[in-house]
């Protein structure tokens, strides 16, 4: 009942220990991904009510967003989001879910991951269901303005020095026009592409 508290007590003396670590919290993360994307309410009604497993499971998801160099946990933690936001998209619920620091850790570390791995285009999509779902018309308009305000600060956030705002700008149109993911998900990667050109 508390694998949050117990996990983060885990030693990592050693390099062996901390990868221990991290398997048995992508493991962890792999089966909150599981039940999200089975039945989104079982995780949505604890986190909505801010109880304390509540709690626990949104640090878990938002702990497996910050390192962009563990692709895994990246991977489960993006997908179990993704179904999450994608049941709560067309409620009210979705301006009580931390948003703003998903966006913030998701954008920082999609531009950072390795590109050379297969698993960093699933992220990509997993990513652009998030912005989708996150950014969806058909919820109220202030609301829909504050996740516009934080998806843009996220945005400018991780990728720091980008001038070339031809990409971002593009990004912003498909998500305005609901586009599918496949060209949200093109229009992050180009993002991340520019700057990483322009900042090395």
């Amino acid at each position: 009942m508390r694998p949050y508290v117990v996990w983060q007590q885990l030693p990592e003396q050693s390099e062996q220990l901390k990868r221990e670590k991290l398997e048995l919290g992508a493991a962890l993360l792999q089966l909150l991904k599981e039940a999200a994307q089975r039945c989104p309410s079982a995780l949505l009604e604890p986190m909505l009510n801010n109880s304390r497993h509540g709690q626990e499971m949104t640090a878990f998801l938002l702990i497996g967003l910050q390192d962009a160099h563990e692709l895994k946990p990246l991977l489960y933690s993006s997908a179990a989001w993704a179904a999450l936001l994608g049941g709560a998209a067309q409620s009210p619920a979705m301006a009580s879910l931390p948003v703003g620091q998903l966006l913030q850790r998701l954008l920082w570390s999609a531009a950072r991951m390795d590109y050379n791995d297969i698993q960093s285009q699933k992220i990509l999509g997993e990513a652009a269901s998030i912005l989708r779902s996150a950014l969806n018309r058909t919820q109220p308009e202030v609301q829909l303005k504050g996740m516009m305000d934080a998806f843009q600060q996220a945005l400018v956030a991780a990728l720091p020095g980008l001038r070339n705002e031809t990409a971002p700008r593009r990004l912003c149109e498909v998500l305005s026009q609901n586009a599918p993911i496949k060209e949200v998900r093109a229009a992050l990667q180009q993002c991340t592409i520019d700057w990483r050109r322009e900042c090395g």
